[in-house]
């Protein structure tokens, strides 16, 4: 049997950051790493909220990165 070890993990901030020329949004991303692979969702949420509200742009998404290694058991 095989388990995955978590290697690093990140977080991915999308930002609406206006419209451009031809009227489509622009999206820009901020990128965090380091971030703990075992964090939970609601404390990832918390602190990606009150760092969101730290941009001059509103927070479209937030997605969480991770990579891990296939290992034998």
């Amino acid at each position: 049997m095989a388990v995955y070890s978590p290697l690093k993990s990140s977080v991915v901030l999308r930002l609406n950051t206006g419209t451009g020329d031809d009227g489509k949004m622009i999206v820009r991303s901020v990128t965090m790493s380091r971030i703990r692979p075992a964090v939970d969702a609601t404390s990832l949420k918390s602190a990606t909220d009150a760092l969101g509200a730290l941009f001059d742009y509103p927070v479209l998404a937030v997605e969480k990165v991770g990579t891990d290694s296939v290992e034998a058991a």
